[in-house]
Formats: structure tokens, sequence, C-alpha cells
């Protein structure tokens, strides 16, 4: 009986998986926008606090605003850029085509003949993988943004968290028994504190990559910069990979553009990968994915395999709540004692 109704739930949570998906999305927008809906809800007007819908009210309005002159003032040069770069495509193909071509030639000439064929028979895979790879992402991911009722949900569901979060709180938890509230509860906790410091950090993170992408790229004096940056910038909200994924062809586009320029980029990139693991991540996100990196991948692919490039932005954090939930079990869903002071005594 058991393990039929775990089978149960885990199909019931598979068919619901867009719409699970759907609240998460929303809990992130939700996130994002609230330490500016708590500093909107400071202000006072006659010596009386805004009230809570107002403020939210009001957030929403200026980011609609800010989001629409953001993409008005940078459609023109983004869309000039993205205009010369298909322009050039086939260049750059021809050019990646001869490049690769003479490197596989170099190593089979330094290769035995009985090696030469396996040598062609991984490349030829390999390439095979990366495309099957890409074309499966895409798929996943098409196949959720055709759900174009639950993307237009999730800007409602973020303004209804916003505006009424501890009421909505009490009413999920009246649906649970009394034995179950705790738990939840105690679960609930923990998940704020991982998706809270995980969404507003991985922001901080991609505006800077943008930015410091962008302006590195301009002062060395490479092409499409400005394009560039944006595509850093949202590569680098996949943890780990993804800052290597949005520097490999930002580098490979610089060596079409002359070797110099290619090692300069190269450089420019190892320099910021250190800088941001060593003094920036652990500042703006601290340790609020206490994973292993071999499990964070694990959980990229499986995000991937399930909802595309959708699931592998969101795999980080589930992955965290899940090994948070397991510990808060083996606790019995007790929450560690403080630390005690020998002075004080508290």
């Amino acid at each position: 009986m058991g393990a039929a109704l775990a089978a149960a739930a885990v199909y019931l949570l598979f068919r619901l998986r867009f719409a699970l998906i759907t609240v998460t999305l929303a809990a992130m927008l939700a996130y994002a926008i609230l330490p500016l809906v708590e500093l909107a809800a400071r202000v006072r007007v006659a010596g009386r606090p805004v009230p809570r819908l107002a403020s939210v009210t009001v957030i929403f309005i200026l980011l609609i605003v800010v989001g629409a002159a953001a993409v008005t003032l940078a459609a023109g040069p983004v869309g000039d850029q993205i205009k010369r770069l298909a322009e050039n495509a086939g260049q750059y193909r021809d050019r990646a085509g001869v490049l690769l071509a003479q490197v596989r030639a170099s190593l089979e000439q330094s290769l035995p003949p009985d090696l030469q064929d396996t040598l062609d028979e991984a490349i030829n895979r390999a390439g095979t993988l990366i495309v099957e790879g890409l074309v499966h992402a895409v798929q996943k991911t098409s196949e959720w943004l055709s759900h174009i009722v639950e993307i237009i949900i999730i800007p409602i569901l973020a303004f209804y968290f916003l505006v009424d979060l501890p009421n909505l709180q009490q009413e999920l938890i009246a649906f649970l028994p009394l034995s179950a509230r705790q738990p939840v509860l105690t679960a609930g906790r923990h998940l704020d504190r991982i998706v809270a410091g995980y969404v507003r950090g991985q922001i901080i993170l991609m505006i800077l990559a943008w930015l410091v992408v962008w302006i590195g790229l301009t002062l060395l004096g490479m092409r499409y910069a400005l394009l560039l940056g944006i595509v850093a910038g949202i590569t680098r909200g996949i943890p780990i990979v993804g800052p290597v994924f949005g520097a490999i062809p930002i580098v490979g586009l610089a060596l079409f553009q002359s070797p110099a320029l290619g090692v300069a980029v190269l450089v420019f990139f190892v320099a910021l990968q250190v800088i941001e693991s060593k003094v920036v991540l652990p500042l703006v996100i601290g340790h609020q994915l206490d994973l292993h990196g071999a499990t964070i991948l694990i959980a990229l692919l499986a995000g991937n395999a399930l909802f595309g490039l959708v699931g592998v932005f969101l795999a980080s954090p589930v992955a965290a709540f899940l090994k948070e939930v397991v510990t808060l079990m083996d606790r019995g869903f007790a929450e560690p004692a403080a630390p005690v002071d020998a002075q004080s005594g508290l």
C-alpha cells in the first residue's frame, strides 16, 4: 500500500508539473520584488504607512514602466548587433569548419591508424550529442512556453503573494491535518531562506555579469559587446556551468575577430570567474546552496530533462530544499538549538 501511494504521488506530481513550476516561478518573482515592496511600505503619507496593496501596485507599475523603457532603449542597439551578427554568421561558420578540420587533421597525424577511426567516431558522436541536447532543451522549453495560461498567471500569483501572503499562508495551512502543520511550517521557513537568498543573489550576479562583460568587451574592442553582455548575464543564472557556456561562444567570436583579441577575452573571462567565485559569490549568495558541485550538475541534468531551460534555472534551489527537508526529517523537524553565550547564559 505504501509503495502504491508513493507511486500515485509521483504520478500526480508529474501530471501537475506545469502548475508546480508556475507557482515556483511566481514565488521567485515575488521574492525578487519583495525588497522593493518592503521599502515602499516604510513610506508614510500624512503620518500613516502606505497600505500594502497600494505599495505592491505602485511597485508593479514602476517595474512595468522601467522594463518597457529599458526594452525600448536597448531594442535599437541590440537589434542592430543581432542583425550584423546574423549577416556574418556564414563567415564565422566557415571559419569554424576550417579550424575544426585543421585541428582534426593535426590530431590524426599524431595518432596511430587504428586510433584515427576512433577519434573520428568520437568527434562525430560528440557533435551529435551536443546538437541533440540543444534540440531537447529547446523542445522542452517550447513545451512549457506553450502553456500560455500558466505564463500569464505567474505575475498575477506573484501579486497575490506579495499583497496577502500571511493570510494566504494561514489559509493553506488550514487544509493540512494538525499533525502536519508544524513540519510544513518548519520546512517553509527553510524554503523561504533558500529561495530568497538564491533568487536575489542570482539577480544581482546576472546584472553584474551583464555590466562587467559589456564594459570589458567594449574596452577590449570586441564587436557585439552589448549583445554578448546580455548573453553572459542570462547564462550566469545557471550555477557552475552557466558562466562557462556563456564564455565559450564569446571567446570563439573573439578568436574569429583576431587571435590576440581571443586570448585577451579568454584571460578576461578566467579572471572574472576567479574573482566571482572567490569574492563576489560568497558575499552575494553565501552558503544558501550548500551542495556539492556534482550534485548541482546532476540536478541541472534532471531539470533539463523534465522542463528544459526553465528546469535548469530552477534545479539548484529545488535540490537544496530537498536536501534541507531530508535533514529536517532526520531531526524530526525540530530546529537546531541556538548557541549558548558563555557570559550571558543566553
